[in-house]
């Protein structure tokens, strides 16, 4: 009789006879709540593995086979079918309500089903696309957006069926590399589907991140140096556009070759794509530096050197092709396609073919043929009631005929002789490229006419675009007396400070002092020593005068005054006492104002001073806004601010416009590069004791002029041009002696910490990956806790989540943004 029997109600009761192990313990008290067994919600796990996230879904595990997560993935479907069937169970009873009750209409019971089963079934891929089967192995949430080639199981391979407005969305919103490129790659397999509106949106939002004077498709990543001389890498973006390019041109050349000629907007856009990404300049793609330009596009050699990236022939079948489209035929007809075209967006198609060639002028027979056609159009369509928007099309299609170095005279006098409108910007920066003086003389009227009726309109866009291409004319005039004094009846230094950034209190205070100025710069500019010293003389008694008692009273009751504005030709003397000038240039704030604060704050002990050019801060002002970098962007709207409060304070020198034009040499074109290298060379012939640094960025070209810098003014009068006072500034610019007295400096700058890497793949943690590296269950044996699914390798940083990259053994992972804390970011908002 081997029994046990409770002696409390706490203990369990035993019996030997009626033992079962399938039977549960029988207890003769209730057991507490918190023992009681709970409802588990839908995405449930248990400790050891992560928990169930929106963007991770169940985290980092990569096992397909933990019952626990397959419990709770399955708890989800069944919620979401259930679902499903009480809305079709909903859907049928209002069926058979309308149908019992004869009120309703059997053609709505048969929409509404209609409507339920397209929601609930799969939606059919769209007809522009071929028809394609989904596999059975695939969701629908997993694969949406994309459709399994109807030959699954020989041809293994995702058709993208996205709308074009979602693929520029995931472009522009996601930009990261890996986003990006499989966004490129989905346009690129659907570019013989899309249509032209379509086309010409897709173009649009990928040339956003090129800009003008950039080097292209350049993407580089990857240094290599252990062969020598090092060579960059660049990344997958590059084999993406230019995959993207070889798709268009199998589609509009081979596949639909009437498709270009007869959409001019396409045509254009197409070109101007091409322009950006530097189609015909592939070695800038591979160059990491402009003064070290690469040769990995256009050299091969048989020991196995580029032979990846030698020879691509990128767009050129392309561009063939657009250039027989405007082949004029042999009867004398014009092309179909520039029928088709406006005269604006003639004007487009000529600037886009100078843009593609690496020198910036069109091929001869498409330049011929676009300007015949564009004067034949003028010819028939001019009229008296041309308004300002006509005149101006005409206006640029002269500029952009002079930056092919082949200016239209009846274009020119068709300009000169119209009195209807004033003239646009465009016209005046192509005059200053002539060297006819009646022609600038006659511009010199226009420009005052034009300035005058914009003031008085109060037409601040058209204005400021006068005053920078009038600048531009004025500094090509012979004569210097005649510009001057044309700048400053017109406040070009007022009205160009005052449209910058943080500048308006500048420009005030330069216009309120501007008679001081000007009665402190000297009458010739040569032989400044000479000049100093004689106006020392004539000015050495002063001390001893105001030293008189009777003046005693009046020094002191005299109010202290603010610090004057600072500019060059009317502080020579302060110039010339200090050690150390400054000149910076724009491109310094490619990433930072880290080397202008370290200038600024040497200013003062009053032994360095710093030089800002007109030209520098409309550049400034430019980048600031149109730069295709957040970071140049924020830069260089900082360094106006930080300019201005400097010139305000009186620490920094400022060259205005108006004395740009008594300085540089006179009938010669000066941009902000040159500008920068007149102020050089005259301060090295001049005041030869001030040591000169430039501030500017290493990789800009203007730090080695004799190289780059390339014009008129190139000519190497002899060997002492620099310090022959009678030859031009700039005619310097390739002498040894301004290389040696000229110094291009690279101010300390404060130590920064390494960013944050964590989040990137890396070779040495991906080993971890897959390894136990706590002691965890027995249960699970959690072999990749470190990975999370949908980003490559597990990197945070590298994120493949619903872009369409099939991967039979693991479940496509919705994309929802990652929030900042994850990536271990912080944002930190631009003013």
């Amino acid at each position: 009789m081997l029994r046990r029997f409770a002696l409390t109600s706490s203990v369990a009761l035993r019996l030997r006879f009626e033992r079962d192990s399938g039977h549960n313990t029988v207890r003769y008290r209730p057991i507490p709540e918190s023992m009681q067994p709970k409802h588990l919600e839908d995405n449930f796990t248990p400790f050891p593995l992560p928990k169930f996230d929106e963007s991770l879904e169940y985290g980092p595990v990569r096992l397909r086979n933990i019952p626990d997560i397959e419990a709770a993935k399955e708890r989800r479907r069944g919620s979401r079918l259930a679902a499903t069937e009480v809305l079709l169970q909903e859907t049928l009873q209002e069926e058979n309500q309308f149908a019992t009750s004869g009120k309703g209409d059997g053609n709505m019971a048969i929409a509404i089903t209609e409507r339920h089963t397209e929601d609930v079934t799969t939606p059919a891929a769209d007809s522009r696309f071929p028809s394609q089967t989904m596999s059975p192995c695939s969701h629908e949430e997993e694969m949406r957006g994309y459709v399994v080639s109807r030959d699954y199981p020989l041809i293994d391979r995702l058709h993208c069926t996205r709308s074009i407005e979602e693929l520029v969305a995931q472009f522009e919103d996601r930009p990261q590399i890996e986003s990006r490129v499989a966004a490129l790659a989905d346009m690129a397999s659907t570019v013989s589907f899309r249509s032209d509106e379509e086309l010409l949106r897709m173009f649009t939002a990928i040339s956003a991140p090129f800009s003008v004077d950039g080097r292209g498709l350049n993407f580089l990543t990857v240094k290599v140096s252990k062969f020598g001389r090092p060579y960059y890498v660049p990344n997958s973006l590059l084999p993406a556009y230019v995959n993207l390019v070889d798709a268009t041109t199998i589609a509009l050349v081979r596949e639909q070759p009437w498709r270009l000629s007869a959409s001019p907007a396409l045509f254009i856009q197409v070109l101007q794509f091409m322009a950006l990404i530097k189609v015909f300049e592939p070695n800038k793609w591979f160059t990491f530096s402009d003064h070290a330009p690469s040769n990995r596009a256009d050299y091969r050699h048989a020991i196995g050197v580029n032979h990846s990236t030698a020879f691509w022939g990128t767009g050129e079948e392309l561009y063939d092709f657009m250039v027989e489209l405007l082949r004029v035929e042999d009867d004398g007809r014009i092309p179909t396609m520039l029928d088709l075209c406006t005269r604006e967006q003639m004007v487009d198609l000529l600037s886009g073919f100078c843009g593609v060639m690496p020198g910036g002028k069109a091929v001869g027979d498409v330049f011929k043929t676009i300007t015949d056609a564009f004067l034949r159009r003028v010819r028939n369509d001019i009229s008296g009631s041309w308004g300002a928007h006509d005149w101006a099309i005409v206006e640029r299609m002269y500029l952009v005929t002079v930056l092919c170095d082949a200016g239209n005279n009846e274009i020119l006098q068709l300009l000169l002789s119209d009195t209807a409108s004033p003239r646009g910007p465009d016209f005046f920066a192509a005059v200053s490229r002539t060297k006819d003086t009646p022609t600038k003389k006659r511009a010199l009227c226009l420009l005052q006419e034009a300035i005058d009726n914009a003031s008085v309109k109060a037409d601040k866009v058209t204005l400021l675009g006068l005053l920078e291409s009038g600048s531009e004319f004025l500094l090509s005039l012979v004569d210097k007396g005649v510009a001057h004094t044309f700048a400053t009846q017109n406040l070009f230094d007022y009205r160009i400070l005052n449209s910058f950034l943080h500048c308006s209190l500048v420009a005030d205070r330069l216009r309120v002092e501007q008679s001081v100025i000007t009665s402190r710069i000297p009458s010739s500019l040569r032989d400044v020593q000479v000049q100093m010293l004689m106006s020392n003389e004539r000015n050495a008694l002063n001390p001893l005068t105001s030293s008189l008692p009777g003046n005693s009273g009046a020094i002191a009751t005299a109010p202290k005054l603010k610090r004057p504005l600072m500019t060059m030709l009317s502080q020579l003397e302060y110039l010339n006492s200090i050690d150390s000038v400054f000149i910076l240039h724009s491109s310094l704030m490619a990433t930072s104002t880290d080397q202008l604060v370290s200038a600024v704050r040497r200013l003062p002990s009053g032994k360095d001073s710093l030089i800002v050019t007109m030209s520098c801060l409309r550049a400034l002002s430019v980048k600031s806004l149109t730069s295709p970098s957040m970071k140049e962007r924020i830069a260089c709207a900082r360094a106006l601010e930080i300019v201005s409060y400097e010139l305000e304070k009186g620490r920094a020198v400022l060259l205005p416009f108006s004395e740009e034009i008594l300085l540089h040499d006179a009938g010669a074109y000066c941009d902000e590069d040159l500008m920068l290298w007149t102020v050089a060379a005259f301060l090295a012939r001049e005041l030869p004791l001030v040591k000169v640094h430039t501030l500017m960025h290493s990789n800009c070209t203007a730090r080695t002029p004799y190289r780059f810098l390339k014009g008129g003014h190139n000519l190497l009068v002899s060997s002492r041009s620099l310090y022959d006072k009678g030859a031009p500034l700039l005619s310097s610019l390739h002498s040894k002696e301004l290389r040696l007295v000229t110094h291009n400096v690279r101010l300390r700058t404060p130590v920064r910490d390494r960013k944050c890497t964590l989040q990137y793949y890396n070779p040495i943690r991906a080993r971890f990956v897959y390894r136990r590296d706590k002691p965890l269950f027995d249960k699970y044996h959690v072999t990749a806790r470190n990975l999370a699914p949908g980003f490559s390798r597990g990197a945070l940083k590298h994120d493949w989540r619903a872009l369409g990259v099939y991967t039979p053994d693991h479940p496509q992972v919705p994309y929802h943004p990652l929030q900042t804390w994850m990536l271990g970011e912080t944002t930190v908002e631009a003013e």
